[in-house]
């Protein structure tokens, strides 16, 4: 089968190759899928820059990639959901990674029959957004009548989160460009601050919650608008003090975590408002759960744009460039 490799980190046109590579046999708790379609997101440009090398080094070369939507090809001998012919879709996870290919073997239990009413490529753009969105919701909390502020909301993980967060019944401001503004408004989003025309910081906060899906100024600043008793959840801010512990990091890694994240914490202690911050894990329960939602309505898919499976490096490098309203897919089938 062909299958993008990682060969090394740096830049993407330099380490992102086609090859042809053995087809996975699926152990006897995994199923073999045929991919139809792969999402990206910014973690997958992130593994090949080598920014996650302290947290999660690879050995090189290896295929890479996280979300998929296809059909099941075979099943392991101890496998009881899955059959030959089901359709599906999945998150691997950070030691099963491998999407951007023509077939993946995988647990059982990161898979789930895909969304009915929803192409491939519209429920391969689903499971790693929905399963950070449903995670870091469900640990700090979150519940109807919060008030939650929801960075970026035209992007991928955004375009999930206004919808799930109005869906469960909180109150969502988002922050957008004033050219996206009116879509946002659209996934449900009460209110929306256009970044390019008022600051946030000056509308106001007392937020219960803030989504930080950006980074760096962001995260500090998260804690200048969340209430007292409120939490911060981080997709792109420095490990958790715990983080180290949870993965059996050694003592330099320990230190290292502790050097990078003591400016979080300080906001955090200073604002008396906790801070989130995980690694998000493969749930075919919580797929299941965001299929019905997609059946239902509740949620809609948002693409971007659409590459051929051939164009996987250019299509990392368009959604490096941090202008993607909605998720961007690769065609593989």
């Amino acid at each position: 089968m062909r299958a993008f490799l990682l060969d090394g980190y740096g830049a993407i046109a330099d380490h992102v190759k086609l090859a042809d590579v053995v087809d996975p046999i699926p152990r006897f708790n995994e199923v073999a899928i045929e991919i139809h379609a792969a999402s990206l997101n910014p973690i997958d440009f992130k593994i090949v820059r080598g920014d996650l090398k302290r947290v999660s080094k690879y050995q090189l070369p290896r295929t890479f990639g996280f979300d998929a939507s296809g059909v099941v090809l075979s099943a392991g001998s101890q496998t009881t959901k899955f059959k030959p012919g089901d359709v599906v879709y999945a998150r691997a996870s950070r030691e099963s990674i491998g999407t951007f290919a023509e077939r993946i073997a995988l647990p059982e239990q990161f898979v789930a029959l895909k969304p009915a009413r929803v192409s491939h490529a519209e429920a391969a753009s689903l499971p790693l957004v929905g399963l950070t969105t449903l995670q870091g919701f469900g640990k700090v909390g979150a519940r109807a009548g919060q008030r939650i502020l929801i960075h970026a909301g035209a992007g991928g993980i955004g375009t999930f989160a206004v919808q799930y967060a109005k869906h469960i019944g909180l109150h969502v401001t988002s922050t957008t460009s004033s050219k996206n503004a009116d879509f946002v408004k659209s996934l449900g989003a009460d209110r929306v601050i256009a970044y390019d025309r008022e600051n946030y910081l000056e509308q106001g906060g007392d937020y219960d919650i803030v989504y930080d899906t950006l980074g760096g100024a962001f995260t500090i600043d998260a804690f200048k608008v969340v209430k007292r008793g409120g939490a911060v959840i981080s997709l792109s801010g420095p490990p958790d003090r715990d983080f180290a512990r949870r993965m059996g990091a050694g003592l330099v890694v320990r230190v290292a975590v502790w050097l990078m994240s003591r400016k979080v914490y300080a906001a955090s202690e200073a604002a008396g408002a906790s801070y989130c911050w995980f690694f998000t894990e493969p749930d075919g329960e919580q797929l299941r759960e965001i299929a019905g939602l997609v059946d239902s309505g509740a949620i809609k898919p948002v693409i971007d744009r659409e590459f051929a499976f051939e164009q996987l490096p250019e299509a990392l490098a368009y959604l490096e460039k941090g202008r993607a309203r909605g998720k961007v897919v690769l065609k593989v089938k």
